[in-house]
């Protein structure tokens, strides 16, 4: 079995990068995306497990994208994880009723995030933590 693939989506190419390197010694595939239209086309020949997205990006937001990721059939399945450094109650409420798997504020934890995507994907990542603790 392969290692889980995880889009790694935010406009800030210091987090992006960040958050990629985590969760790649977590032991996953992740893969670092600009915007949420880059997803929508990555989606194309990609099968995340998981997106864990920022939700303001200048060419496609966060919510923007869950919207066109519900309406494809093979992408509606794929959990995510939004984060955002300020979000109103729409905002957290769109998420939700989209579907949205968990919310973050910025700044967080790294070791939280990895605990919000063991609850996801738990298999891999319990072996990979505990190998680290």
């Amino acid at each position: 079995m392969g290692k889980k693939l995880v889009f790694v989506v935010d406009d800030d190419p210091v987090m992006r990068q960040s958050l990629t390197r985590y969760i790649s010694q977590l032991g996953y595939d992740a893969k670092p995306v600009q915007d949420g239209f880059e997803v929508l086309v990555m989606l194309d020949y990609y099968k995340p497990d998981l997106i864990i997205s920022d939700i303001r990006m200048p060419k496609l937001d966060g919510i923007s994208l869950l919207e066109g990721m519900k309406n494809r059939e093979k992408t509606r399945h794929i959990p995510v994880i939004f984060m955002s450094g300020c979000a109103s109650d729409d905002i957290l409420t769109q998420a939700r009723e989209l579907g949205a798997k968990f919310f973050l504020f910025k700044p967080f934890p790294l070791e939280y995030l990895g605990e919000l995507i063991a609850k996801i994907l738990p298999e891999e990542y319990l072996i990979k933590f505990r190998e680290t603790q």
